[in-house]
């Protein structure tokens, strides 16, 4: 039998080895889009446990998070906070930056159902535009918040709701989830999906389509609807609501509302680094 001693030294050298291996942190960019107070900031403070209130974002925002893995290293998330006007930032900062792994989650407010359709419109434009980098690895998801407010609706109204958001979950290949910040159970789902996109930690929650509960579709659960069925279905359902999505050209960034003289300066720096990139 070996010594105590014996023990502690192969145990040592075993972590070492691991250390050797895998002592460089996992590093993976993650891009939160949606449109202004669909949920971002509100998921990144769920999954970080914070309690605060959630100030509005501006058109684009950047931090980081880190988590230690099982070799004791610290995984390094970059996450950016993308208004959906504001998509085209992706294709440029992936470019330039040269990424070789990122995650996209769409945040899709619920109750405002002409951004929800605006929203999953862009998400199959982004795809088809990153997939023209090969050496990119890309990982989809959507997130529908407001899930108490959207449980009001009716069930015809739901039910197409839910066909939009699962059809171009299956397109992008990702999973879909719906939650709400006002239960802990569904927002434990959320945060479980962030922690894949950011960490590519598991995602193992089983397939639920039941309008009596929120939706949880894993990558793969589902098949494609007919699009243009999806399309005049909605419209039937919702064409008495205004219209409130932000025009294609629209840039929130040169409203004056979200002015901030420091990071404009930085962002017009940036726009023309890219704009000199080969």
């Amino acid at each position: 039998m070996n010594k105590p001693e014996e023990l502690w030294s192969i145990a040592v050298n075993e972590g070492l080895n691991n250390y050797d291996r895998n002592g460089q942190p996992e590093i993976q960019t993650l891009f939160l889009v949606g449109a202004s107070k669909s949920g971002k900031t509100t998921l990144i403070h769920a999954f970080l446990d914070k309690d605060d209130e959630p100030k509005v974002s501006l058109p684009v925002e950047y931090t980081y998070i880190r988590r230690t893995n099982k070799y004791m290293v610290k995984d390094i998330c970059y996450i950016w906070e993308v208004d959906t006007a504001n998509i085209s930032f992706i294709n440029l900062l992936t470019k330039s930056e040269g990424l070789e792994s990122i995650s996209v989650l769409f945040v899709i407010d619920l109750v405002h159902v002409h951004d929800l359709w605006n929203a999953c419109e862009r998400i199959e434009e982004l795809k088809k535009n990153l997939e023209a980098k090969p050496k990119t690895i890309i990982t989809f998801g959507i997130l529908g918040m407001k899930y108490d407010l959207f449980e009001n609706l009716s069930t015809e109204k739901k039910l197409i709701l839910c066909r939009i958001a699962k059809h171009y979950a299956t397109i992008v290949d990702g999973h879909l989830v719906f939650c709400t910040r006002k239960d802990r159970t569904t927002m434990k789902v959320a945060k479980d999906l962030f922690s894949h996109l950011a960490f590519k930690t598991k995602f193992s929650h089983p397939l639920r389509f039941d309008l009596s509960s929120p939706v949880i579709i894993p990558k793969g659960g589902e098949n494609k609807s007919d699009i243009n069925y999806l399309h005049n279905t909605f419209e039937i359902q919702f064409a008495h609501l205004p219209v409130t999505s932000k025009m294609d050209d629209d840039d929130p960034a040169k409203d004056a509302s979200y002015a901030n003289e420091a990071i404009d300066k930085e962002r017009k720096k940036y726009l023309e680094k890219i704009e000199k990139a080969p």
